[in-house]
């Protein structure tokens, strides 16, 4: 299948840091340093990639929008990393964590990968061919999320496990109700991968208003309690 073909998405400006809402079992990208790109099928948004086709196209051009999606993944980012509602569905109700991501690192453009942020739209757009750029459109109720997406075609036999460099985490914050021993996980990986570039974060909701404040959070290890943070 053939990269990006004709129709071009408008791209603003790449964000230093783009960001990742995790559930607390995701701390696994941590101790592995890999991360994976998800086919749309996956996605809680059932019309996620799916595009209209002309009517001249027929079963063909319906064919082939099942084939696009069969190879696609998809790793999805966001510009804020203090957005409620994606702390509520994305990281388990603030008990999980945020990754932040140096979004201009070589990664993102390594084997034919392509970061661009996604246009929001009241209805689907027309593809008279199969094309990739469709991953980059979005029903207009996603807009909260502010969303990046890092896209590359598979073959279907290829791993979707992408290896990282522990310097492309730019960020780590740590959810409010994220339990101790999770942190002290995260805590323990970071100083084995000797991310000491990296910064730590804890999340709060604000006492004044209905926002999330993140604030910096200087984190060791205990060698007297086995890696619980302190």
């Amino acid at each position: 299948m053939s990269a990006f073909q004709s129709v071009q998405v408008p791209e603003s400006s790449l964000p230093e840091v783009l960001y990742k809402y995790l559930p607390p079992e995701r701390i696994d990208i941590l101790e592995s340093m890999e991360l994976r790109f998800s086919n749309p099928s996956q996605f809680n948004d059932t019309f996620d990639t799916q595009y209209l086709v002309p009517k001249s196209q027929g079963l063909k051009g319906k064919t082939a929008r099942i084939q696009l999606r069969n190879r696609l993944g998809i790793f999805c980012l966001t510009e804020r990393p203090d957005n409620h509602l994606m702390w509520v569905h994305y990281a388990r109700n603030h008990t999980g964590f945020v990754l932040g991501f140096n979004a201009r690192a070589s990664f993102f453009q390594e084997n034919n990968r392509v970061l661009r942020n996604v246009v929001y739209r009241r209805g689907p757009k027309v593809f008279s061919e199969a094309d990739m750029n469709v991953c980059f459109y979005k029903s207009a109720h996603w807009k909260y999320e502010q969303e990046w997406r890092c896209v590359r075609s598979f073959d279907i036999s290829e791993s979707r496990v992408a290896g990282i460099e522990p310097n492309l985490i730019t960020h780590v914050i740590f959810g409010s109700r994220m339990e101790t021993w999770q942190i002290a996980r995260i805590v323990l990986y970071a100083t084995a991968f000797e991310m000491t570039q990296t910064q730590f974060l804890l999340s709060y909701p604000s006492r004044t208003s209905w926002t999330i404040e993140n604030h910096s959070k200087k984190m060791s290890l205990c060698m007297n309690c086995e890696g619980n943070a302190s």
